[in-house]
């Protein structure tokens, strides 16, 4: 079998796709349809004519193959083929998009060319500006403007003169003919919902030009190409121009959204390949490009209708895509460009925004007035009589002399510029505004002249500057000890920072310095924010700032702290805004309470108290008695509370007697000026081997070279003791070189003593409380037992048992500097007897006390008399005859166990019976 005969066999049984025509078409039109080896061919094409390919002999029923990618061309089967149901009216069936490539005729011999190749179409259209150079699809356009198409397509493939023909030739192939009836139609569709298939090409004529029928043979091919005006052999190049008009005068295309689309019109691809059933967007028709046309004017609009000066506002110009206009403030030319009479200006460094330069070559002198030589400061407004810009708005006196006053508002150029709009036809500006600005009403304008018909376009927007106002408010009470921190916070509406001074007694009278440690020394400066405290101002208009007081030369009173928005003290604040808070400030002091008044050996001491003015050293605790010193500082919380806590440990070892407390605050300086050296153990006794002493630092303010005072030996040889240390210390910080302060007190460290009262006689059956006083702590835990005196170890033989009560109660408070103690006894139990009471401390055995009381016997109750008239029925005793005989006689003598028993038995029956009656 020969290799084309296996060949043939494997097309006959692989799948057979036969070109039918659709049954209608509604849209398509026969272009190039002849086509040659090589050629592309689209999905959907209908009547092509393949008689002219090669090899020769291309018949009805020749078949067609198609190999992927992986597979080998003409070594293996091919991957899929085709039947030709009629050489002269091929149809490129939908069903092939999954075949795409190169197609060979069967059966395929090595080097013959591909037939065709078979791809699927693709098509997008976007709008163009001629006017501005730019995109303009899914933007806006100025009435008047030249508009353009570009056409992204891979359509040009079926103009190609190299693969196709309109019309075949006797002598073989030949150049394409009649290639005139386009492969491409643009559509246009007004917002009123008409469609445009040819648009006028300018402005002055009524010449048209068609957008349907187009020969895109580019791959990027563009209708329109020049504004429309130049006549280029006889005739205008094609543009659509949307300034035109129609034959009545009116605008031939009204402002508003048009629609563009591309549409495939070769060969019926457009009714055949389908999405769905669908139109095939994106392969036969482009998806819709949106432009809008709008008048040609020129708008400006304000983010706000009021600013508060200081903050910034901004515009909108809404034109023309790409054109520069003229943003000016109108009629400021009589600002002097000083405090309170200034414009805004326009903020540096914006896109698309252009300013006039400051000084060089581009300013002239016309005459006695200095006028830049830039265009934009040149530029002639409107009903101006021929002024220039610059003129009519604020500038320095001599721009070209540098100056506060000419920087501030850049000589005038900072007043106007040179605004370009982007493609969309906007461009937003910022004005910025400060303190110096003037509070008043602002005419913002836009403006360009066009020349000719068009003339002048502007617009304008009122926006008004008012002044800011300055708060300021101060935590708390607004009453305050001097070494606090104080916290002041407010708003500021008017200035980007506030500067704070304050006034009052012995003050300067413009102000002092809040953050100077001397305010009254040093007072604010007008103009000069160094000499006050400078507070910058929040985004959100807030602004804070903490004053620490503690190490300020202040004296108690009433003062005023003034909040301001330019550095300016009180004798010059008509022209700013500011604010003020009264607040009274008052001397730190220190208190102090020791827990208990006397205080047993080995029980804990609390020394509590309150110290104003958050020292940050906390306070210092002196604590003194005979060869006792002890020293140390304690935290002071944030409620100016304190508590220190002398131990039990402590206070174990320490010997009876009076102690003497002194609690030292250090007030405004923050520093202990009477202090001990070297530093104390604590506690530590006059025995130690190393002498301390009590210095009193030198006052601040001296040389350097003026050391501390020694006041007197707080322990070691030579130290002073108890009350006499004590009444030393008061003396140094007593001191007007001394700026401490402090308090005193007292306590008295005693053995540990239990005294008990006396219980008194009581009765078995008795509920009482047996009490006590103590010198020990409240809360300490105290044993006390109660038992009989008699109890004692006995024989086995002989009763023994315990008659008695036992228990631990804690001290409470008392009176007259002692402590109680209660204990409560049941002595319902207990037998007459003796008894001794005994109190021990649970923790200190050596703290005891005791007590001796009787518990007695009960008397017998007294029985009730029995009413006369009550009769009451006495139960017949009957007795038992005794046995008959007779037991022997026996000597007297005391009654036996049984006989008592029988004894305690007839008194029982006689208690009952008295009771009944």
């Amino acid at each position: 079998m020969t290799k084309r005969l296996t060949i043939a066999l494997i097309a006959l049984v692989a799948l057979v796709l036969v070109a039918v025509l659709p049954v209608s078409a509604t849209y398509y039109n026969v272009n190039n349809t002849i086509i040659a080896n090589g050629s592309t061919v689209y999905i959907g094409e209908q009547q092509l004519n393949l008689t002219e390919l090669a090899p020769a002999g291309i018949i009805t029923g020749t078949q067609f193959g198609w190999w992927a990618s992986a597979a080998q061309l003409g070594v293996t089967a091919p991957s899929q083929t085709i039947t030709l149901a009629n050489n002269n009216s091929f149809y490129v069936s939908p069903t092939l998009a999954p075949y795409a490539g190169n197609w060979y005729v069967l059966p395929y011999y090595t080097g013959e060319p591909a037939a065709f190749s078979v791809q699927a179409p693709s098509i997008t259209v976007d709008v163009w500006d001629l006017s501005t150079g730019t995109a303009a699809t899914g933007g806006s356009v100025i009435q008047g403007d030249y508009l353009a198409f570009r056409v992204n397509s891979n359509l040009d493939q079926a103009l190609n003169p190299a693969y196709r023909e309109q019309q075949g030739t006797a002598s073989g192939w030949a150049p394409f003919v009649n290639a005139s009836a386009g492969n491409v139609d643009i559509k246009v569709k007004s917002a009123s919902g008409n469609t445009y298939t040819a648009l006028f090409a300018n402005t002055t004529d009524l010449t048209v030009k068609s957008i349907t029928q187009q020969n895109v043979n580019l791959p990027s091919w563009f209708w329109g190409t020049s504004d429309g005006n130049q006549p280029g052999a006889g005739n205008y190049a094609p543009n659509w121009s949307t300034g035109a008009v129609d034959s009545t005068g009116q605008n031939a295309y009204p402002a508003g959204v048009y629609t563009v689309i591309a549409q495939s019109r070769l060969n019926g691809m457009y009714d055949n390949y389908l999405n769905g059933g669908a139109t095939y967007t994106g392969a036969t028709v482009s998806q819709p490009a949106m432009v809008t046309i709008t008048s040609n004017t020129v708008s400006l609009s304000a983010n706000v209708d009021s600013v508060v000066r200081s903050k910034p506002f901004s515009v909108t110009i809404t034109g023309k895509p790409g054109v520069t206009y003229h943003l000016f403030i109108k009629g400021t030319s009589s600002m002097d460009g000083t405090y309170d009479n200034q414009p805004p200006i326009i903020t540096a460094n914006q896109a698309g925004v252009a300013f006039d330069p400051l000084t060089g070559p581009d300013f002239t002198q016309i005459g006695s007035v200095a006028y830049p030589n830039a265009v934009n400061g040149n530029y002639s407004y409107q009903n101006g009589g021929g002024k220039s810009l610059w003129s009519y708005v604020a500038h320095g006196s001599d721009y070209l002399t540098a100056g506060p006053i000419s920087a501030a508002i850049g000589n005038g150029t900072f007043i106007y510029a040179n605004v370009t709009l982007d493609q969309t036809g906007t461009r937003t500006v910022q004005f910025s505004t400060t303190n110096w600005t003037k509070a008043q009403q602002y005419t913002i304008r836009v403006e360009q002249n066009f020349g000719g018909a068009t003339g002048f376009k502007s617009d304008e927007v009122i926006v008004q500057v008012q002044k800011g106002a300055v708060t300021i408010v101060a935590a708390g009470s607004q009453s305050y000890y001097l070494g606090e921190e104080i916290q002041f916070s407010g708003t500021d509406t008017e200035s980007n920072d506030v500067y704070l001074f304050i006034t009052g007694p012995n003050l300067p009278t413009i102000g002092g310095q809040i953050q100077s440690l001397d305010p009254r020394n040093a007072k604010v400066a007008d103009g000069d924010p160094t000499t006050f405290q400078d507070v910058a101002v929040n985004g959100d208009n807030t602004w804070s700032w903490q004053w620490g007081t503690s190490s300020v030369a202040l004296d108690a009173g009433t003062y005023t702290v003034y909040a301001v928005s330019q550095p300016y003290g009180t004798d010059d604040l008509n022209d700013v805004a500011y604010g003020t808070v009264s607040i009274i400030i008052k001397k730190p002091f220190v208190s102090a309470t020791a827990s208990q008044s006397t205080v047993a050996q080995g029980d804990p001491v609390y020394v509590t108290g309150t110290a104003q003015g958050q020292p940050s050293l906390g306070v210092q605790i002196w604590i003194l008695g005979k060869n006792f010193a002890m020293i140390t500082t304690e935290a002071v919380n944030s409620d100016s509370s304190f508590s220190y806590e002398l131990k039990g440990t402590d206070t174990l070892n320490m010997y009876a007697g009076q102690y003497f407390v002194v609690v030292q605050h250090p007030m405004q300086n923050g520093v202990f000026d009477v202090y001990a050296s070297p530093a104390l153990a604590s506690p530590s006794t006059a025995t130690d081997t190393t002498s301390s002493y009590v210095w009193t630092a030198a006052p601040s303010g001296t040389a350097s070279a003026i050391g501390p005072t020694q006041d007197f030996a707080l322990t070691g040889a030579g130290s002073l003791q108890g009350s006499d240390a004590a009444e030393a210390l008061v003396q140094a910080i007593n001191s007007p070189n001394v700026d401490d302060t402090y308090t005193k007190l007292q306590f008295l460290v005693e053995t540990p003593v239990i005294t008990i009262n006396p219980v008194g006689d009581q009765a078995v059956g008795n509920k009482f409380t047996i009490t006590a006083t103590t010198n020990l702590a409240v809360g300490d835990n105290v044993l006390f037992t109660v038992y009989s005196s008699s109890f004692q170890p006995t024989d086995k033989t002989q009763s023994g048992e315990f008659s008695g009560a036992s228990g631990t109660v804690a001290v409470t408070q008392g009176t007259n500097g002692l402590n109680a103690l209660s204990f409560d006894v049941d002595a319902s139990t207990f037998k007459p007897d003796e008894y001794l009471v005994t109190a021990q401390e649970v923790l200190q055995p050596q703290a005891t006390g005791t007590a001796l009381f009787n518990v007695l016997q009960a008397a017998p109750p007294t029985a009730t008399p029995t009413p006369v008239a009550t009769v009451t029925t006495v139960p017949t005793m009957v007795a038992t005859p005794m046995p008959t005989t007779v037991a022997p006689t026996k000597t007297p003598t005391q009654p036996g166990f049984g006989a008592l028993v029988a004894l305690i038995g007839l008194g029982a029956v006689a208690l009952l019976v008295v009771r009944r009656h």
